[in-house]
């Protein structure tokens, strides 16, 4: 036995609104006449912060900031060459201790084979 169960319907929507021409052309006037009124007012905004700017002397203080800024850099440059150059010499002082430790491995092994033909020799006589 099966129970069938009634789903509400959802009213039908709406996407359209149907109105005369005139009617039409007015509300797209409105519209481009708000977002033009909004980009205009946008624009004066910031010519008046640049003028303000420019008058509380903020174009020396920008330039002093961008010396500053370069000088720093500069600075950030050097060090990082340095660092650089560090690094490459550790690397070449890292790989001249690992020759110079194989060498010392080599040579120890050598002492030994030495030292045991002499403790066979001796044991020998």
């Amino acid at each position: 036995m099966t129970i069938q169960t009634n789903k509400p319907e959802t009213p039908k929507q709406i996407n359209y609104i149907n109105l005369n021409p005139d009617t039409q052309s007015k509300i797209v006037d409105q519209v481009l006449t708000n977002a033009s009124g909004i980009g205009l007012g946008i624009i004066i905004t910031l010519l008046g912060l640049i003028v303000v700017a420019r008058w509380l002397g903020l174009n020396a203080l920008i330039a002093k900031w961008m010396e500053k800024l370069e000088s720093d850099s500069q600075s950030f440059r050097t060090l990082a060459n340095s660092l650089q150059n560090m690094s490459v010499d550790s690397k070449v002082q890292h790989n001249k201790y690992v020759e110079d430790h194989s060498k010392i491995i080599d040579e120890i092994r050598e002492v030994r084979e030495i030292s045991k033909e002499i403790l066979y020799k001796v044991d020998k006589q």
